[in-house]
């Protein structure tokens, strides 16, 4: 039964009722007591709840609607005025004349980055002349281990270590604390002892915090937040969702068919 059919049929019983109630019914009274009556029976009950249940599917299918219409409208902004993020010193993947550049932002404890991350790897491998990543930091305040992990990312880097790394601390984070930090470091051959060092060194901090305060700027208020040749794209969402935006922007920024994606963040 559509909206329309259940409300036409509410509102012949209004009328049946109201003129009902102008020719043999007293006073109000009556006319309550007979709808009470009706609304008491299955039919009534099923009818009310059925015409509710419809406006109200129809009032969210309304508000997707609009909500997509508004994020192509971002999109299409974005594709005309992208955002210029500057990928400064951060540590980058991929060929240096890739047409492409995504800057994630990230969480090293934090499990939507690592679905993230595993995504980008499958971009790469679809595109291995075309896309080159650019990996900032975002540790967010409530994951503990977050900021000591970033540091140590970048003192591993110090020595070239830096992807080999940051792998090890997605595929282990459940296992993130000062001692693994270490154990990881042997593993790859550091030298321990400057690696502690580099951790605590304030300028690695301070590159930290500049990344923040740049995801912060330019609206990433959650992790992972990516920026696709300066389009955003906010959230863990799938390699098919970075694929169309990727494949637009090699064919000059002009539209390519997508397909509806759902996301998750931090």
């Amino acid at each position: 039964m559509t909206i329309r059919a259940s409300l036409l049929g509410l509102g012949c019983l209004g009328l049946a009722l109201v003129a009902a109630a102008q020719t043999s019914f007293a006073d109000d009274k009556v006319f309550q007591q007979s709808m009470d009556k009706y609304l008491a029976t299955d039919t009534g009950q099923q009818a009310i709840g059925k015409a509710v249940e419809e406006y109200f599917k129809k009032r969210q299918e309304d508000a997707r609607k609009k909500q997509e219409e508004q994020v192509a409208a971002q999109m299409e902004e974005q594709f005309k005025n992208p955002t210029k993020i500057d990928v400064g010193s951060s540590y980058v993947r991929g060929p240096a004349d890739a047409k492409v550049t995504i800057v994630e932002f990230s969480d090293f404890q934090c499990p939507y980055c690592k679905r993230g991350k595993d995504t980008m790897e499958e971009v790469m491998k679809m595109y291995p002349k075309d896309v080159k990543v650019a990996f900032k930091h975002m540790p967010l305040p409530f994951h503990n281990q977050a900021m000591p992990a970033a540091k140590a990312a970048l003192a591993a880097g110090k020595q070239g270590k830096f992807w080999e790394f940051h792998d090890e601390l997605f595929n282990n984070q459940g296992s993130l604390s000062p001692e693994f930090f270490v154990q990881t470091a042997t593993k790859l051959g550091l030298d321990v002892e400057k690696f502690k060092k580099d951790s605590e060194d304030p300028a690695i901090e301070k590159a930290i915090k500049d990344d923040m305060e740049l995801a912060q700027k330019n609206g990433i208020q959650g992790t992972p937040g990516f920026f696709v040749n300066g389009v955003a794209v906010k959230g863990a969402y799938p390699s098919s969702h970075f694929k169309s935006l990727i494949d637009r922007w090699l064919n000059g920024g002009k539209a390519v068919a997508t397909t509806g994606q759902t996301n998750q963040n931090s």
